[in-house]
C-alpha cells in the first residue's frame, strides 16, 4: 500500500511543464495543505480538493474526449515543424504560408483549450507512478547524525587538538525555513529537481513541521509537584468509578472462551489445517471487537496475526501499520493516559534520573548517551531539575540514538527531539547540545559518540534494547556487539530498563506467552480506563497492535521484536563486562513515593537483588538496573545532589 503522498507543483512557462515533488505527509494532521501557487488544495490524504468550476469542466472533457493528448500532441508537433521551417523561407525571400488558425505556439487547438491551469503530460504521470513504486522499496539508511550545533545534517561534531568540542555557527534560520516552536507551520523553499532527465527545474518543496513545544507538552512532560500528579490519577480513577463495565464473571467466562478458540486457531496454524484455522477464526470474529471488553480487543487483534501468518503475508501486514505516520501531539496524549493510568514509566523515568541527578553532583560537563531515545519525553524534568542546581546547571550534551523511521526522512524523530530538548534547554538556560543519530544501533562506532574525556558520560536506555536484533547462537550477536561498544565508552553509570518477558522460537509456545503477556497489558486498560477513550484506542491499534502483528505473523529477520527477563538479561550482561550495582535506598524510595500518588493498588514495585521490578497484579512487566563496566572505579562515587 503507497503512503499518502503531498504533492506541489511549479509550472515553467516555456514549456508547459507539471512537476512533482513527492514526499510523506502526516495524516494525523486535520488541516488541509494549501499552496500559495495553486488554486487547489489537499485533503488529508494527498488528494486534490478542487475549488474551482473550470477544473471540473476540464476534468470532464478530459475523461471523455479518449484522443485529446494525441491531438495536443500532434499540434505540438506540427508547431515544432513550422518553426524549423521558418527560416528557410526567410532565406529564399519566400512569405511563410500563414496557419490556417493564427493560433500561437503557446496555445492548444481551438476548442481543446484547457480550463485547469496545468498541462499534464506522460513524464509527470510516470514519475508518479514511480514515485508511488519508489515507496515500497525505502532507503536502508546506515548510519545518520544531526548535529544541531554544527549542521542539520553532519557527520561529526568537530574536536580541537585539546579534544574539546568545538562551538560551530547554527544553521541560520532563513537557510533551513523557520521553525515555530508553539504551532505546527507550513514551510516552502526552492530546491532543484531534474524530472526524467529533462534538466532541473526550481521546484517550492513543501512540507508540514509538527508543533515542537507548547502548552500541551509543558503540562504533560515538565513536573508541576505531587498534587498535580495526584490530581490526574485520581480525576480518571473518578471517571472509571461512573461508567460500570461489564461484571467480573462475564469477562471472566468470555476471556476463557476467547483464550480457547485462539490457542485452537494457532494450532491449526502451525499444522497449516486451513479449513480448521478459518472455521476458528469465523467464530473467533464473531466474539471479538477493537471496540469491546480488553479480551475482545486483544482477541481481534490476534486474529488478524493468525490470519496474515496463514496466508504468508506477516511482513506485508507488518510493514502497512508500521508506516502508519502518528502526529507526535497525538503520541503525548496517549503517553500523558499512560502515565496517569499506570505508573510504569513515571517510576522507570524517576529511576533513570534520580540516579543521574546523583552521580552528576557539582560535574560542570556531563554527556548523556540515550540509546532508543524514542520520543525524548524523558529529559524535560531532568533539565528542569538541573535548572536549580546550587552553583548553576552544567554544560550538558545528549546523543540520542534511534532506530530510523521507515519512509523517506529515516531522521525525523531524532531531528524533532534534539529541537524540542533544545527549546526547553533555552528556556532554563540551562547549557545545551544535541547530537542525533538514526541507524540501527550494532552500526554504530565509538568515534559516531564523540566521547569527551572531561565529561561524566552516562548510557541511558529504557526498555528499547528488545528491538536490538539477537542471533543467540552467535557470541557476535548485535545485542552482544551494542554492549560491547558501551563497555568501550566506559561510561561512569549504564542506566539499563528491560521489558520483562520472553517468547520461544516455536510459533504454538511463542504464541501462548504473547497472549499471556499482553493479556496483562489489556486487562490494565480494561480495569483504568474508559472503553470509548481515543487515546486508549491509538495505544492499542497504532502502537501495540504492530508489535503484536510482529510477533506472532513474522518469522527470521522480520521478526524484530525479541525480549528477554531480567535474569537472561543479568547473565548476559555479566558475559559482556559489566558490574551490576547495588540498588541506591534514596531511588528506591522515589520510585515506591510515585504509588502513592493514587495508582490502582494492584501495581507494585519491588526488589530482586539489584533489579528494582514493577508489575500489575503479581506478575513482573519492567525492571531496571545500574551496571558500570568491570575496572571503573569512577560509578562508585555518587555525588550529593
Amino acid at each position: 500500500m503507497a503512503l499518502p503522498i503531498e504533492k506541489s507543483c511549479s509550472i515553467k512557462s516555456d514549456d508547459s511543464r507539471l512537476k512533482y515533488n513527492s514526499r510523506p505527509i502526516n495524516v494525523a494532521n486535520s488541516n488541509p495543505i494549501q499552496d500559495p501557487n495553486c488554486n487547489h488544495s489537499l485533503n488529508l490524504y494527498g488528494h486534490f480538493k478542487i475549488n474551482f468550476d473550470p477544473t471540473l469542466d476540464y476534468i470532464r472533457r478530459y475523461l471523455l474526449e479518449e484522443d485529446i493528448d494525441e491531438k495536443i500532441i500532434g499540434y505540438q508537433e506540427k508547431i515544432a515543424l513550422q518553426e524549423m521551417e521558418k527560416p528557410f523561407y526567410d532565406v529564399l525571400g519566400v512569405t511563410y504560408p500563414a496557419s490556417p488558425k493564427n493560433q500561437s505556439s503557446s496555445s492548444p487547438p481551438k476548442g481543446e483549450e484547457r480550463s485547469f491551469p496545468f498541462h499534464f503530460e506522460d513524464h509527470a504521470s510516470e514519475f508518479q507512478k514511480g514515485v508511488e513504486e519508489g515507496m515500497k522499496f525505502l532507503p536502508r539508511i546506515h548510519k545518520l547524525t544531526i548535529n544541531l550545533h554544527a549542521s542539520r545534517l553532519s557527520s561529526n561534531l568537530e574536536q580541537t587538538t585539546d579534544g574539546t568540542v568545538e562551538e560551530l555557527r547554527p544553521v541560520e534560520e532563513e537557510d533551513l525555513g523557520s521553525i515555530n516552536r508553539s504551532k505546527g507551520k507550513k514551510n516552502s523553499r526552492n530546491v532543484d529537481f531534474d524530472v526524467l532527465g529533462g534538466g532541473k527545474y526550481k521546484i517550492p518543496m513543501i512540507y508540514y513541521e509538527e508543533a515542537i513545544r507548547d502548552d500541551i507538552f509543558d503540562n504533560v512532560l515538565l513536573n508541576h509537584g505531587e498534587n498535580h500528579e495526584m490530581q490526574e490519577v485520581s480525576g480518571l480513577q473518578e471517571i472509571m468509578l461512573s461508567k460500570a463495565n461489564s461484571s467480573n464473571n462475564e469477562i471472566q467466562n468470555e476471556q476463557i472462551d476467547l483464550d480457547t478458540l485462539l490457542i485452537s486457531c494457532s494450532d491449526a496454524v502451525s499444522i497449516n489445517n486451513r479449513q480448521l484455522a478459518h472455521e476458528l477464526l469465523i467464530q473467533i470474529r464473531n466474539l471479538s471487537s477493537r471496540t469491546g471488553s480488553g479480551t475482545q480487543r486483544l482477541a481481534s487483534i490476534l486474529a488478524d496475526g493468525l490470519e496474515a501468518r496463514l496466508a504468508g503475508s506477516g511482513s506485508e501486514l507488518y510493514q502497512r501499520l508500521v508506516a502508519k505516520r502518528i502526529n507526535t501531539a497525538d503520541v503525548l496524549k496517549a503517553y500523558h493516559l499512560f502515565i496517569t493510568a499506570a505508573p510504569f514509566y513515571r517510576v522507570s523515568f524517576c529511576f533513570a534520573n534520580t540516579n543521574i541527578l546523583k552521580l552528576i553532583g557539582n560535574a560542570s560537563k556531563v554527556h548523556i548517551v540515550d540509546l532508543g531515545s524514542n520520543f525524548g519525553f524523558q529529559w524535560p524534568p531532568l533539565i528542569q531539575s538541573l535548572a536549580t542546581r546550587k552553583g548553576g546547571p552544567p554544560k550538558i550534551r545528549i546523543t540520542g540514538v534511534d532506530f530510523p523511521q521507515r519512509g523517506f526522512h529515516p531522521s525525523k524523530r531524532v531531528e524533532e527531539i534534539g529541537k524540542r530538548l533544545e527549546d526547553y534547554a533555552k528556556s532554563f538556560n540551562v547549557p545545551f547540545q544535541y547530537q542525533g543519530i538514526a541507524s540501527q544501533w550494532e552500526s554504530i562506532c565509538i568515534e559516531d559518540i564523540n566521547i569527551i574525556d572531561d565529561e561524566v558520560l552516562i548510557i541511558n536506555s529504557i526498555c528499547q534494547f528488545r528491538r536490538v536484533r539477537d542471533e543467540t547462537s552467535t557470541a557476535d550477536s548485535p545485542r552482544n556487539r551494542v554492549l560491547q561498544l558501551i563497555r568501550q565508552m566506559k561510561p561512569q553509570l549504564f542506566i539499563h530498563g528491560i521489558f520483562n518477558a520472553t517468547f520461544s522460537s516455536f510459533f504454538n509456545m511463542r504464541f501462548k506467552q504473547v497472549l499471556s503477556c499482553y493479556s496483562m497489558s489489556f486487562d490494565v486498560f480494561d480495569s483504568l480506563i474508559p472503553r470509548e477513550n481515543e487515546q486508549r484506542k491509538l495505544i492499542e491499534n497504532d502502537l501495540l497492535a504492530p508489535v503484536i502483528i510482529n510477533l506472532i505473523a513474522c518469522e527470521g529477520s522480520d521478526w524484530l521484536e525479541r525480549p528477554e527477563t531480567y535474569k537472561k538479561w543479568q547473565l548476559r550482561n555479566a558475559r559482556a563486562g559489566f558490574e551490576q550495582l547495588e540498588l541506591d535506598p534514596v531511588v528506591v524510595n522515589e520510585c515506591r513515593e510515585k504509588l502513592r500518588y493514587g495508582y490502582d493498588k494492584r501495581f507494585f514495585v519491588d526488589e530482586d537483588g539489584k533489579w528494582l521490578l514493577q508489575g500489575w497484579k503479581g506478575r513482573i512487566r519492567y525492571a531496571l538496573s545500574t551496571w558500570k563496566p568491570t575496572g571503573n572505579s569512577y560509578a562508585n562515587k555518587i555525588g550529593n545532589f
